[in-house]
C-alpha cells in the first residue's frame, strides 16, 4: 500500500534539512577557529585598547626607539618640535611616518588574551634582546618618562581592504601576550625613517646639463629655449648623431624626481674620483651634484645650489633654500637613479646612418659603471 506524502511532510523534511546544514556550518566554524588559533569568544575574549591614553598623550612624545631584527633607530623631537633621526646625525625624519606609528599604536585593540608563559613568546615572535624576534617600540616624553612601550610580534591575519589585520602583542616588561586587531607602522629600515623631501626642480626649466665623468671626456646637452622640447648633444663625436629624444631627456627627468636611500654627513666621504653633473635652468639656477663611489648599489652625492647674479630674487631665494636643505650631507643615490642621472656619452649618441638609411639605436651595449669607475 502506497503512503501519500503530504505538504506537512515536505515542510518537516525541509526544516530537518536546514537544521542539519546549520549544524554542519557550526562545526566548520569551530574547526576553523581551532586550526587558525582564534577563539570565538569565551573567558579569553577582551575588548580594550593596548594603550588607552596614548592618543591623548601623543603630543608629549619626544623620543621613539625602535629595536627589531630588521631596524634599530631612535627618533627625537628637536627644540623646534621637528622629528629627527638620531642615528643619522639628526637628519629630518619622515614626520608623517612618525605620526602614523604613534596613531597605529594608539589604535591597537586587544581582542583575546593569549599565553603568559615567556617560553612560548618566541613562537609568537615576541622576544627581545640578543637574538630576539619581536619589534620593540618605546615612546617617551621630554623627561624620559615612558608613555607607551610594547613588542609587536607575528601577524596572524593581514589587513584586507577596510578590514584590519590581527597580530600578537605584549606590553614591554609584561609576559602576558595578546591577540590584537590593527597593525603597526614601523619603518622597514633607517632610510625609510628619513624625510625624503629634497627640492622641486621642474625638468621644463632645465636649459643645460654638463657631465664631467671621472677619467672620461666631459660633454653636455642643452636646449635653446624653454619651448624647445628636445635636448641636443652640444659637441657630437665624429660619425655620431643624437640618440632618441627620450634618452636625452632622462637626466632632466631624473633630477626632477630625485630620490635617495640613505644619508650621512658630507665630511664622512672622500671627494677623490668624483663625477660632477651641473644642471642649469633658463632662469639662472645651477645645481651641482658631486657623485662619489658608494658601492655596487649606488653612489654618494653632495649637492650645491647657486644662482646667477642676473637671476631674479626668487631664484636666489630658491638656491639658498636648497642649500639650507642639502648642504653638509652626502646622499646615497640608488644605482637605477644614477643610470638615468649620469648616462655615458655612448648612451646619448648612435652611429650616423649611411645615406638613405634610417638610424637604428645600437643594441647589446654594456650598461656603464657607476660614476667614479675607471673606463
Amino acid at each position: 500500500m502506497t503512503t501519500a506524502v503530504t505538504r506537512a511532510d515536505i515542510q518537516r523534511g525541509r526544516n530537518l534539512l536546514w537544521l542539519f546544514l546549520a549544524a554542519v556550518a557550526a562545526v566548520a566554524i569551530a574547526v576553523f577557529a581551532v586550526l587558525s588559533g582564534r577563539s570565538s569568544g569565551g573567558a579569553n575574549a577582551v575588548s580594550e585598547k593596548l594603550f588607552p591614553d596614548l592618543a591623548a598623550q601623543s603630543e608629549t612624545a619626544a623620543s621613539i626607539r625602535i629595536e627589531s631584527p630588521t631596524v634599530y633607530v631612535t627618533l627625537n623631537k628637536d627644540a623646534a618640535g621637528k622629528w629627527t633621526v638620531a642615528d643619522r646625525s639628526n637628519y629630518p625624519a619622515n614626520a608623517e611616518g612618525v605620526r602614523a606609528l604613534i596613531i597605529s599604536m594608539s589604535q591597537l585593540d586587544l581582542i583575546e588574551r593569549r599565553t603568559a608563559d615567556p617560553r612560548r613568546q618566541s613562537a609568537l615572535e615576541l622576544t627581545t634582546g640578543q637574538g630576539g624576534n619581536g619589534h620593540a617600540v618605546t615612546v617617551t616624553d621630554a623627561s624620559g618618562k615612558v608613555i607607551a612601550a610594547m613588542v609587536a610580534g607575528k601577524v596572524q591575519t593581514r589587513a584586507a581592504g577596510t578590514t584590519p589585520g590581527t597580530l600578537f602583542v605584549r606590553r614591554a616588561g609584561e609576559d602576558q601576550t595578546w591577540l590584537a586587531r590593527g597593525g603597526l607602522a614601523i619603518p622597514a629600515s633607517v632610510g625609510a625613517a628619513l624625510d625624503k623631501t629634497l627640492f622641486k626642480l621642474d625638468q621644463a626649466r632645465i636649459a643645460r646639463v654638463e657631465f664631467r665623468p671621472h677619467g672620461m671626456k666631459a660633454y653636455s646637452i642643452s636646449r635653446a629655449t624653454p619651448e624647445t622640447k628636445e635636448f641636443k648633444v652640444d659637441e657630437l663625436p665624429d660619425g655620431k648623431i643624437e640618440a632618441d629624444a627620450a634618452v636625452l631627456q632622462t637626466p632632466a627627468s631624473a633630477i626632477a624626481g630625485l630620490t635617495f636611500d640613505d644619508v650621512i654627513k658630507a665630511d664622512a666621504v672622500k671627494t677623490d674620483d668624483a663625477t660632477a653633473i651641473v644642471f642649469t635652468t633658463f632662469d639662472g639656477l645651477s645645481l651641482t651634484m658631486t657623485m662619489l663611489p658608494g658601492g655596487s648599489d649606488g653612489v654618494f652625492a653632495l649637492m650645491v645650489a647657486t644662482a646667477a647674479d642676473t637671476a631674479e630674487q626668487t631664484v636666489k631665494d630658491e638656491a639658498a633654500a636648497i642649500d639650507a636643505r642639502v648642504g653638509g650631507w652626502a646622499y646615497k643615490i640608488p644605482a637605477f637613479v644614477v643610470t638615468n642621472l649620469a648616462p655615458s656619452l655612448e648612451q646619448m649618441v648612435i652611429d650616423k646612418p649611411a645615406p638613405g638609411q634610417t638610424p637604428v639605436p645600437e643594441q647589446g651595449e654594456e650598461t656603464p659603471g657607476a660614476p667614479g669607475d675607471e673606463p
